[in-house]
């Protein structure tokens, strides 16, 4: 007997905050109204999966499924309804690990929890922590603790790209990582102590001032030949400060969530970043309570276009 599960898992637009505390790599998630969807269509005697080819860490957590779960066979159908633009920061690995592993357990009848979905998405790589609801800090390397600090702002993100594309691994393994993050420990604690007042006191200008100081720490081992100049056009036209991709290539202005601000955008600010800064991709995002959605109900939502 088939069964079905349905599930997304939202992106980011990089990280509000990523370094180290007392070594321990970590960072704060900045969740955005892009996904990853999936369906599986569960066959529990196939032992076979069709998944495309190149989705091969959404294959290797099926299989770690099937192994926690002491399963003799697990098999089916996936499809990938939504997906991320990989390589640019926007956890597009992870949100593929947490929704194909929460699609597969609730077509096996079982909750797709947080906490279940993040250790098995560790175990692959390491991972951001967008299958928490809220912003979330989390050790994504080492020890892998976590810590909900309140749930997301209200704002947007006018997001560029210059093209290229950063593998996490590669970036999270590279020569000089942990001198880097030992060199700006200081700053990130101090962006650190911003962002969580910001979080807690629901102050937007404090969370992006803290995005400001980690993108800017972030230069020396992840260069964006633009920031300074994208900055400082970001501020004189009613932004906040900025939030970036740390081991990616994305970098976003960071404006207040308002009708009126984002017919700014739309109407002027996209095509004149465009015209200024020439980047391969730009986009417009909203920030997203974060979590992992896995019900058939908004999947049917989702297919008439409907937001969820």
């Amino acid at each position: 007997m088939n069964t079905v599960g349905l599930a997304r898992c939202p992106g980011t637009c990089g990280e509000w905050v990523q370094g180290a505390r007392a070594g321990v790599p970590f960072l704060i998630d900045c969740p955005i109204d892009r996904f990853s969807e999936v369906k599986v269509d569960l066959d529990i005697q196939a032992g076979i999966w069709h998944i495309p080819l190149r989705k091969t860490k959404a294959l290797q957590v099926l299989e770690l499924l099937k192994e926690d779960l002491g399963l003799p066979a697990l098999g089916g159908q996936v499809e990938f309804l939504q997906q991320l633009p990989e390589g640019k920061g926007m956890a597009s690995s992870t949100a593929d690990i947490a929704a194909v592993a929460a699609a597969a357990l609730l077509a096996l009848g079982q909750d797709p929890e947080p906490e279940h979905l993040a250790r098995l998405a560790l175990r692959i790589e390491p991972s951001d922590s967008v299958m928490f609801p809220g912003i979330t800090d989390i050790e994504h390397v080492q020890r892998h603790n976590y810590r909900l600090l309140g749930p997301a702002l209200p704002a947007l993100f006018l997001a560029l790209d210059w093209g290229g594309s950063v593998d996490t691994e590669v970036f999270n393994a590279r020569p000089g990582l942990a001198e880097h993050y030992r060199r700006w420990e200081r700053e990130i604690s101090k962006a650190y102590q911003i962002a969580s007042e910001g979080i807690k006191q629901g102050d937007l200008e404090k969370l992006a001032a803290a995005g400001t100081i980690s993108a800017r720490c972030n230069l020396e081992i992840n260069p964006k030949a633009l920031f300074k100049p994208f900055l400082d056009w970001v501020l004189q036209n009613g932004g906040l400060g900025v939030v970036t991709a740390h081991s990616g290539t994305l970098l976003a202005g960071v404006f207040p969530q308002a009708a009126t601000v984002e017919r700014k955008i739309r109407n002027h600010l996209q095509k004149e970043a465009q015209q200024r800064f020439s980047p391969a991709y730009l986009d417009l995002f909203n920030s997203h309570p974060g979590g992992i959605l896995a019900n058939a109900a908004n999947y049917q939502e989702n297919l008439t276009g409907t937001k969820t």
